[in-house]
């Protein structure tokens, strides 16, 4: 019984400590590409702005920058931290925003989150408080469970700019 304790412990201990491996600078970057066919460069940018002034909720502008000569438009984007339900016990009231850099050509896009930071609201109870946080993501485990979710927006992005063309 002993040993089966101590090789659950040593196996929890050993699978949490990998997962908070520190990411090197390169992954924090996501990137993603996306062909729009017959879809002109002013094109995508308009319904891009029309696209993040409805769905990005930061407490930033959404539009942030916009470029239409060059083919760019930045947005201020943040959603919920996707946890589990494990996680969710501690993490599920944590927001992550992100920089979204598109990069319009004629029938092209190039989407890039940036910025990716983990927000903690402030808590308390009567004799412990904890102000709130905002920090860069630096775990590999918190990357691996945002990196889907952004994905899945630029996704929704491209339907969204596909629909538009008609």
């Amino acid at each position: 019984m002993l040993k089966t304790i101590l090789v659950v412990s040593f196996l929890l201990v050993t699978s949490c400590a990998g997962s908070l491996t520190k990411i090197p600078a390169s992954e924090k970057k996501i990137h993603a590409s996306s062909e729009l066919p017959e879809q002109p460069q002013q094109q995508i940018l308009d319904a891009t702005r029309n696209w993040m002034e409805k769905y990005f909720t930061a407490s930033a502008e959404p539009v942030a920058f916009e470029d239409r000569q060059e083919g760019i438009i930045t947005g201020n984007g943040q959603i919920d931290y996707p946890c589990s339900w494990p996680e969710c016990l501690t993490k599920g009231d944590w927001k992550v925003s992100f920089t979204m850099h598109i990069d319009a050509q004629d029938g092209l896009i190039s989407t890039r989150f940036r910025n990716i930071q983990i927000f903690t609201p402030p808590s308390g109870s009567d004799s412990v408080y904890r102000s709130g946080m905002n920090v860069q993501v630096w775990s590999k485990r918190d990357m691996d469970a945002i990196r889907p979710k952004l994905l899945e927006l630029n996704n929704k992005l491209v339907a969204f700019l596909l629909k538009s063309r008609n």
